[in-house]
């Protein structure tokens, strides 16, 4: 089996929506459908072409990866659903529900959402650059450099030796990279200081390792990019759950799935006991008992004893972007562009945030963390 080779900088640079984003178009059946007048043959090749195409629209990316919801869930599930977890954080987030039902009011908190994940964006990407290569508050980076790069919030335009860094002579490093190999590893970080990175660990390890282990020839790498608006895709609650409890005690990443198989098993008991299903009432109250006995038995385990719930949002980033990465020894482009124009591209960009809460009243907000982007690690999922 070929192996796909690794990316030097893992960058998708795309002017479309992950296929996931996409709803699949229903072609036109009309034409399938037949009549009275055809004979069996017709009627059967018009059901199995009708059945390839459900068939082919169920095989999506849209389908089969959850589609605006993400990795994790088993469907895009219906747009009402979609629409009551995003209140639902909203409300969680601390926003009351007259203002989330006021449309002027919840608009403009959604505007000033999507603004501050461009900026949080920028930021992420800065870090991660400045993290990855070591570099000294841009001293190693060439800003500047021309009149173009004054209108990016990121210009990362370096060259880089095959070397790895820890092979590096301690007298041609600087002090940046003499603090990054002094300092503690991402697997040694607690809680409170992994907190601190706008990038989650495994993002961060992500471009690490491929600053590593890809390289075998010197290459420039040329990033330059300018968030233009974002759009948030979804926004749900994972309740009794962030990513610290599920990495301290692995049994609670099977929760949701075991609240499923449970509210499946009671449809079954119905349907034995002379019922068709549950009713949609009977069904929130089975889903609200089992959540609200997750949150309790999930605070036990906290360290002050307050119920968590997690805020996972996906924004789609419109931004201007130049992108390249060149071989300095063959001149191949071997990612990106060839032209060094700027082009309108979008990234997917997942956040994920902390909320605390107890039952004397008491509301901690944590901060918005970067977990991944255009899916590079399958959306970094911990709850399923």
């Amino acid at each position: 089996q070929c192996v796909k080779p690794r990316a030097i900088f893992p960058w998708r640079h795309s002017p479309h929506a992950l296929p996931r984003l996409v709803v699949p178009r229903i072609s036109d059946t009309s034409g399938l459908e037949g009549d009275e007048n055809d004979d069996s043959e017709d009627s059967a090749k018009n059901d199995g072409d009708k059945n390839n195409l459900k068939e082919e629209i169920l095989e999506s990316d849209y389908f089969k990866k959850g589609g605006p919801l993400g990795p994790g869930w088993p469907s895009p599930m219906d747009p009402w659903f979609r629409a009551s977890t995003f209140a639902s954080s909203m409300h969680v987030y601390g926003l009351p529900w007259y203002a989330i039902v006021l449309p002027w009011m919840r608009n403009e908190w959604i505007d000033e959402m999507e603004w501050s994940f461009c900026e949080a964006f920028s930021m992420g990407v800065r870090g991660m650059i400045e993290d990855t290569y070591c570099l000294d508050n841009g001293k190693n980076k060439k800003y500047g450099d021309d009149d173009e790069s004054e209108n990016f919030d990121v210009d990362f335009d370096t060259t880089i030796d095959a070397t790895p860094l820890s092979e590096e002579k301690d007298e041609t490093k600087t002090e940046k990279q003499v603090e990054c190999d002094d300092s503690k590893t991402d697997d040694m970080l607690d809680h409170d200081a992994e907190q601190l990175y706008m990038l989650q660990r495994d993002l961060r390890q992500l471009y690490k390792s491929a600053r590593k282990h890809s390289l075998s020839t010197k290459i420039n790498v040329l990033l330059r990019m300018q968030p233009q608006f974002a759009r948030i895709e979804s926004m749900f609650p994972v309740f009794g759950l962030n990513r610290q409890l599920v990495q301290d005690h692995p049994a609670l990443r099977h929760s949701y799935r075991n609240l499923v198989r449970n509210l499946q098993r009671k449809h079954k008991e119905a349907q034995l006991a002379g019922r068709k299903r549950l009713n949609p009432i009977e069904v929130i109250s089975h889903i609200n008992g089992g959540l609200n006995e997750l949150i309790d038995s999930t605070a036990k385990l906290t360290n002050d004893g307050k119920a968590v719930t997690t805020i996972i949002a996906q924004v789609s980033i419109q931004c201007r972007e130049v992108f390249c990465v060149r071989d300095l020894e063959s001149g191949e482009i071997v990612q990106g562009d060839t032209d060094g124009q700027p082009r309108d591209v979008t990234h997917l960009v997942r956040f994920e945030i902390c909320i605390k809460d107890s039952q004397e009243g008491d509301f901690e907000i944590g901060r918005w963390q970067i977990t991944d982007w255009d899916d590079l690690l399958d959306g970094n999922v911990w709850f399923t």
